[in-house]
C-alpha cells in the first residue's frame, strides 16, 4: 500500500531508512549512491524534471556501478567494447531500488527508464543527478566522475519518500592532480590531447587556479562516433537498406558485420555502447581500477 502525505516519517525513521536502502544497493553491486533533493534540478528544462515524471517528487535516489572492467579497457579489438556493455547491471539494480522502496516503505518509486523520450532529450538527466546527489562531478570529458572510481554507469529512482538528502561534493573529482601539473607545464589535460577539438577532435576547455573553469565539446562530432551501432545505428542502416532498389544490394546492408554488430549491441545494451572511449582510457581519475598485470 502506498502512503499517503499523512503519514510522512520523522528524521530518525527517515535516516533509518536510508541506511537500509544504501545496505541493500550495496548489495546489489552499488559502488556508489546518493539522494538528490527533486527540487533542487533547475538547471534542467521543463518537462524534464523529477517532478514532471511523478507529481508529488521529493528525492531521486542515484545508483552508480558496473564499469567496463579493466580487462575491457586493455583489449585491442575496438569491437569488443562496441558490443558488449555493462550499463544494464545497473539499470538493473535501479529497477530492484524503485521495487525495494515502495515494498519496504509504501510510498511512489519511479525507475527513471533509459533512452529518450522526445527531442532525443531523456526523461531525466541522469547525470545531472548523480551530480547533485554527490555521487561525482562533471568533467571536461563530459561524464561524471566518481572520485575515486572515475567513470560510473547511474541509475535514477524519483521517490515521494523523503530521505535525508547527500550533498554535492565538495571536491570535484575534475580536474585530477595530475591534469591540474600538465596543464601548468603543457596547456592540456590528457583528455584534451587524445580529442583535441582544434585538430578534429570533441574537446577543449581551461583550467584556472586548479579548478575547470571553462568546457568545450563538439557533441555533433561526438555522437557522429559514438552512436555507429545500437539504435540510431541499426536506424541508419535500416534507412540505407529500404534506400536500395537492387535486392543484392539490401542484403549486402543487411548482412553487413557493421549491421550485425548493431543487432548485437542492441541485444546486449538498454543504452548506446561508445565507440570511442579514448578520453576515459587516459583520464588519471579511477585509474588504479583500469590497470592490472
Amino acid at each position: 500500500m502506498i502512503a499517503s502525505a499523512a503519514a510522512a516519517p520523522t528524521a530518525e525513521e527517515a535516516a533509518a531508512a536510508r541506511g537500509r536502502l544504501a545496505a541493500m544497493m550495496e548489495r546489489g553491486g552499488a559502488l556508489a549512491w546518493g539522494v538528490a533533493d527533486a527540487d533542487a534540478f533547475d538547471e534542467a528544462p521543463e518537462g524534464f524534471r523529477p517532478g514532471d515524471l511523478l507529481p508529488g517528487a521529493r528525492r531521486v535516489v542515484v545508483v552508480g556501478g558496473s564499469p567496463p572492467r579493466a580487462a575491457d579497457w586493455a583489449s585491442p579489438v575496438h569491437e569488443h567494447l562496441e558490443t558488449m556493455g555493462t550499463s544494464d547491471r545497473i539499470n538493473s539494480l535501479g529497477l530492484k531500488t524503485a521495487k525495494f522502496i515502495e515494498a519496504e516503505f509504501g510510498y511512489y518509486a519511479l525507475f527513471v527508464p533509459p533512452g529518450v523520450r522526445r527531442g532525443n532529450r531523456p526523461f531525466l538527466s541522469v547525470a545531472l543527478a548523480a551530480e547533485l546527489a554527490g555521487c561525482g562531478s562533471r568533467s571536461l570529458a563530459g561524464p561524471v566522475l566518481h572520485p575515486e572510481y572515475g567513470l560510473l554507469f547511474y541509475s535514477a529512482i524519483i521517490t515521494t519518500y523523503p530521505f535525508p538528502v547527500t550533498p554535492p561534493l565538495a571536491e570535484p573529482a575534475c580536474p585530477a592532480p595530475a591534469c591540474v601539473e600538465m596543464w601548468e607545464a603543457e596547456g592540456e589535460t590528457p583528455c584534451t590531447r587524445v580529442c583535441p577539438l582544434g585538430d578534429g577532435g570533441c574537446l577543449d576547455g581551461r583550467i584556472e587556479d586548479g579548478r575547470l573553469v571553462e568546457r568545450r565539446y563538439d557533441a555533433a562530432r561526438c555522437t557522429s562516433r559514438v552512436y555507429t551501432h545500437w539504435i540510431p545505428g541499426f536506424q541508419k542502416g535500416l534507412e540505407l537498406a529500404l534506400d536500395q532498389d537492387d535486392a543484392e544490394a539490401r542484403k549486402m546492408v543487411l548482412y553487413s558485420s557493421h549491421f550485425t554488430k548493431t543487432l548485437w549491441s542492441m541485444t546486449y545494451a538498454a543504452q548506446s555502447q561508445g565507440q570511442c572511449w579514448e578520453c576515459m582510457r587516459v583520464c588519471p581519475v579511477g585509474a588504479e581500477f583500469r590497470d592490472k598485470a
